[in-house]
């Protein structure tokens, strides 16, 4: 648990949970259960021992916020941990979301077999195959972050849609749209403003 607090300021601090009681909170029952049942399809389906295919601890951080401190809305792989925000003006907490759980473990095996360098193209690839490991651990339908959406901000009720990559779109910038096509194909700037090179 990172207490309300974001791994970009000095004052990040995370506590171990434990409980005497059996008294869980939710966040913590979702973000250990989803990384669980990631786990799970990797071992069942590919003999993979965890996130470094060696049986290495799995982390999920809950309760982690921006690097200004404000409430976060997103989630993340950082390289060691999977770190989830409570959501703000488009998500809710995204701990609850299972097939969030899968893409950021799927990062993290990513990461440890093909290293994809994040931007341009080898960075789509990266996010293109933690999605679809994301919708392969979350079975329910193709889309991602159904569960984990605000509305207002999604539209389509979906983050992004495996079977429709315009997800209720027109174009870059409508929420949630993604090209479908290589003729819907964007060549965006290698900035943080331009998605490392659109790689989502």
């Amino acid at each position: 648990d990172a207490q309300n607090t974001s791994p970009q300021q000095p004052s990040f601090e995370v506590v171990h949970v434990t409980n005497t009681n059996n008294n869980w909170k939710n966040l913590e029952v979702s973000a250990h259960f989803n990384g669980g049942q990631a786990y799970e399809y990797f071992r069942q389906t590919f003999n993979r021992n965890s996130i470094n295919g060696a049986g290495g601890n799995i982390i999920s951080i809950i309760n982690v916020t921006d690097e200004n401190d404000n409430n976060m809305d997103n989630a993340f792989w950082g390289g060691a941990a999977m770190f989830y925000g409570n959501g703000d003006v488009s998500f809710q907490a995204l701990a609850k979301g299972l097939d969030v759980a899968g893409h950021e473990m799927s990062h993290g095996v990513i990461q440890n077999t093909a290293n994809l360098e994040y931007i341009g193209q080898s960075g789509a690839l990266n996010e293109s195959f933690a999605d679809v490991f994301g919708s392969m651990i979350d079975r329910d339908d193709w889309q991602l972050g159904e569960d984990v959406v605000k509305p207002a901000a999604f539209p389509s009720g979906a983050l992004r849609d495996l079977s429709n990559p315009n997800n209720g779109g027109n174009s870059l910038g409508d929420p949630g749209w993604q090209p479908k096509h290589m003729n819907e194909y964007q060549d965006l700037p290698n900035t943080p403003q331009g998605d490392n090179g659109g790689v989502h």
